[in-house]
C-alpha cells in the first residue's frame, strides 16, 4: 500500500528532514502548523516539556522562514496553509507568508477567542485569543461551506420578534430588506436551525479544561473542536492533510474522525510518544501507525 493511502503516518524528524523523506510528488490539501510562538517561555505538562526560548527575534524569524518555505513545497495547487500563532510574532509571520504565497492568496486571519481567568489591566489587556493565518496555494483553492450550529432559543431571543405559526404549524418570523422594507418575507425557524450560521473569522471555542478527557499531558495542546472546524473548512473527506510540528497530535485526531488521511511529524521523541499513545486508540489498523527515526 503506498504511504499516502495509509490513514495515519507518524514520522520523527525536523520539518526539513521529514519533507525530504516524503514520496516524490506527494502533496497535501491542507498543511497546518502550530510552531513556536516566540513566547520566550518553557512550557511544561505531565507528559512533555516544550522550549520556546530564542536568542533573538531575528533568529526566530530565520527559523520560521525555513519552516514556511519547506512546508510550502508540499501543498497541492488547490490546497491551503494554516499557520497558528499569537501576538508575539503574528505580524511578522503574516508578511513572511505573503511573500511566500503572494499577498493576493491570503484568505483569512481567523481569530480563536477563548475565555479564562482575567486580571484588571495595568500595563496591558489580557490576551485571550490566538490567530490562524490562512493562505491559498493558488486562486483555484476553494474552502468548503461550513456553518456552526444555531440554537433555536438563542436565535429567537436575538431577533426580538414574536414567533408566528403558519397553517402547517411551522414557526416563522418576519425578515426585512433594509430600512423601510420590514415584513418583506418569512424566515422559518426550522430552516435557520437546519442550515446553521455560516462561519465568520472569529471562532468562540473553549480551551481544554484541566480535567477534560481529551487532555493528553502535552503543553500547548489545542482543542479537537478547533482543528476539526479547520479540517472541515479547508479539506474534504479522503484528502491527505499534514502537520509537520504536530506536538500532541490534535490534527491527527480531528482528521481521522473526519475521514481524512493524515501525516503527523515532530522532531521531539516525547511528542511522538504522546501522539502515538493518543492516536492508536482511534486507528483500528495498528500497522498504519508507524514511526521512523530522524535522519542524521
Amino acid at each position: 500500500m503506498p504511504p499516502s493511502a495509509k490513514p495515519l503516518r507518524i514520522l520523527e524528524g525536523s520539518v526539513q528532514d521529514v519533507v525530504r523523506r516524503l514520496p516524490a510528488g506527494e502533496k497535501f490539501r491542507l498543511v497546518y502548523c502550530d510552531p513556536p510562538f516566540y513566547s520566550n517561555k518553557t512550557r511544561s505538562a505531565d507528559e512533555a516539556e516544550f522550549n520556546d526560548r530564542w536568542p533573538s527575534l531575528d533568529e526566530y524569524l530565520v527559523f520560521m522562514e525555513g519552516v514556511i518555505a519547506t512546508m510550502a513545497t508540499t501543498i497541492a495547487d488547490d490546497g491551503f496553509m494554516a499557520l497558528h500563532c499569537d501576538f508575539h510574532a503574528s505580524h511578522y509571520l503574516k508578511v513572511m507568508g505573503d511573500r511566500r504565497f503572494g499577498y493576493e492568496n491570503f484568505r483569512n486571519e481567523i481569530v480563536w477567542h477563548y475565555k479564562g481567568r482575567r486580571q484588571l489591566a495595568i500595563s496591558r489587556l489580557n490576551s485571550k485569543h490566538d490567530v490562524i493565518l490562512v493562505w491559498a496555494k493558488s486562486i483555484s483553492s476553494r474552502m468548503n461551506g461550513v456553518a456552526e450550529p444555531v440554537d433555536r432559543q438563542e436565535y429567537i431571543k436575538m431577533k426580538r420578534q414574536p414567533v408566528r405559526i403558519d397553517e402547517e404549524g411551522r414557526e416563522w418570523i418576519w425578515g426585512h430588506m433594509g430600512r423601510g422594507k420590514a415584513h418583506a418575507y418569512r424566515i422559518y425557524i426550522d430552516d435557520v436551525v437546519r442550515r446553521g450560521r455560516p462561519l465568520d473569522d472569529v471562532w468562540e471555542i473553549p480551551i481544554i479544561n484541566l480535567t477534560a478527557r481529551e487532555r493528553v499531558g502535552y503543553p500547548t495542546q489545542k482543542p479537537v473542536a478547533l482543528l476539526s472546524r479547520l479540517v472541515e473548512l479547508l479539506s474534504s473527506p479522503g484528502d491527505v492533510i499534514a502537520d509537520f510540528m504536530a506536538g500532541s497530535g490534535t490534527l491527527g485526531e480531528a482528521g481521522l474522525r473526519l475521514d481524512r488521511r493524515v501525516l503527523l511529524a515532530d522532531k521531539s521523541p516525547e511528542a511522538i510518544r504522546v501522539m502515538q499513545k493518543r492516536l492508536v486508540r482511534l486507528d483500528s489498523d495498528d500497522s498504519s501507525l508507524i514511526r521512523e527515526n530522524s535522519l542524521d
